[in-house]
């Protein structure tokens, strides 16, 4: 009897729950997905319950630290490269787009995904703050990134949601804004140097 590995029930339960949410997300739907017996899944799984344990564990590593990853794994140091290239990376994927806003359903009333979306908002957060400050290390590279995050989550949630392409122009436009200030900021320190 074929079985699966623990990241294919996984990567399909974050697909299964991007369609139709998490009341969608059972065993059987799952098993007739992968076309696999309830046996495989409880290979892998103690019931639903751990399953939802695991699957916000990986959605908190796939959906974030994973794009951290890649970038990080760039050979550039430039903050605003690398926000272009996080950015690009997270739309790149249909899934991923598509399941943010359903994660933040799930966590409207699941203490669990409550917890799992506050510690994916926090580290994204951090990490988008990290960027914008290295390339203005001011006050307004915390109030950029903080404007990056919600365009990225805030537009899924407007009916109609903003569309993909528009919601990386909107964030391109923000960092082409720090950087500018910080091109200002960085002529007017020569300026007063002199």
């Amino acid at each position: 009897m074929p079985t699966a590995s623990k990241e294919r029930w996984l990567d399909e339960g974050l697909t299964l729950l991007a369609e139709s949410g998490v009341k969608a997300v059972t065993i059987d739907a799952l098993s007739e997905r992968l076309g696999l017996s309830k046996g495989s899944f409880y290979h892998h799984f103690k019931g639903m319950a751990g399953y939802h344990a695991a699957l916000l564990d990986h959605f908190e590593q796939r959906e974030t630290q994973a794009f951290i990853d890649l970038v990080e794994s760039l050979p550039v140091h430039d903050g605003a490269v690398k926000l272009r290239a996080l950015i690009d990376a997270s739309v790149a994927d249909e899934v991923s787009v598509a399941v943010e806003p359903r994660m933040r359903i799930w966590a409207s009333h699941d203490e669990a995904a409550r917890s799992c979306i506050a510690r994916v908002d926090a580290k994204r957060l951090d990490y988008l703050r990290r960027q914008c400050r290295a390339i203005a290390d001011t006050d307004r590279a915390d109030e950029t990134a903080r404007l990056i995050y919600l365009v990225g989550v805030g537009s899924m949630h407007l009916v109609p949601p903003i569309p993909v392409p528009d919601q990386v122009r909107m964030c391109d436009m923000l960092i082409s804004d720090l950087e500018a200030a910080a091109g200002r900021a960085a002529r007017r320190a020569e300026g007063g140097a002199s």
